[in-house]
């Protein structure tokens, strides 16, 4: 058993990998789970150059980490440098988990599953026949267009700063979700407005460098019923998020993501299941342990 804060050279290392990450509650997270179920391993977190891309899958096996989440910008970047991949993480285009046995790397995404579970958890919100609208189309978002599709979905948008990307990732996501109407735009004041008349959901996955345009985007043609929900928890004001609550739409601001997903990466880390009530009272210990001036969960 591992005594809490005992590390030997039989420690395994997990870690987050990203840019940036230091925000990340992940390595508390974990290891504070770690430490309560006698594990004998630590989190860590990683920032890594984007430049440094295509060296992540080497790095890992070199250095012997039993396993990581990605973040951006890896997500989609370390795919041609794995070994295997679940059929989840080939429909999203995308990996958030990769396992390491024996120098043989597997890509998982729990991204889309944790988020329709946080979503389902905050808002009682079934994907089926419903309307979304997705800003982004990097590795979060198109997990999360996978995991509304595959839950019977019946229109999907995804609209993104550079159309084309938008486009590859829905031509992709149309060859194994036939059923569900998906379309691409470039993510304007006017294309928004369009496309989100009658939506039942609107996922912002855009990161802080796209704050200003999210914030200029309209949403009095919002239904009543529409939720808005930002998966970037790391922000003190996600862009839109007041304004909805104004006028009277249910919101997420990604915790509840975050946990979800970490709940079913921890599982794929140790085979321990957890509940995501766990990381929620580690989060909550974590955030009454802050100096209330410099709460951020992020």
């Amino acid at each position: 058993m591992k005594l809490p804060g005992h590390i030997t050279g039989h420690t395994r290392v997990f870690a987050l990998i990203g840019h940036p990450v230091r925000h990340s509650l992940s390595p508390q997270m974990h290891t504070r789970l770690f430490e309560q179920l006698g594990i004998d391993a630590v989190y860590v977190a990683f920032d890594v150059n984007p430049m440094d891309a295509d060296k992540v899958a080497d790095a890992i096996r070199i250095l012997g980490l039993s396993g990581v989440n990605l973040t951006v910008p890896f997500k989609e970047k370390i795919l041609p440098h794995l070994d295997r991949m679940t059929v989840a993480a080939e429909e999203a285009g995308a990996v958030n988990v990769v396992i390491n046995v024996d120098g043989i790397l597997t890509g998982y995404n729990t991204d889309g599953e944790g988020f329709l579970s946080a979503t389902r958890d905050e808002h009682n919100f079934e994907a089926k026949n419903k309307h979304c609208v997705l800003l982004g189309a990097g590795g979060a978002s198109r997990a999360i267009a996978a995991s509304l599709a595959s839950a019977g979905a019946d229109k999907i948008t995804m609209l993104n700063r550079t159309a084309s990307r938008a486009e590859q990732a829905v031509t992709a996501l149309r060859a194994v979700n036939p059923k569900t109407q998906l379309s691409a735009a470039a993510l304007t004041p006017e294309a928004f407005a369009s496309s989100s008349e009658g939506a039942d959901l609107v996922v912002n996955c855009l990161g802080g460098g796209a704050e200003k345009l999210v914030r200029e985007l309209p949403i009095k043609q919002l239904a009543s019923r529409a939720i808005w929900s930002d998966i970037n928890y790391w922000m003190n004001s996600p862009p839109q998020i007041e304004a909805c609550l104004k006028q009277g739409h249910p919101v997420s601001v990604g915790l509840g993501m975050l946990i979800h997903q970490g709940a079913l990466s921890f599982e794929l880390f140790t085979g321990h299941p957890v509940l995501p009530e766990d990381l929620q009272h580690i989060v909550d210990a974590l955030d009454s342990a802050s100096d209330p001036k410099e709460t951020n969960l992020g």
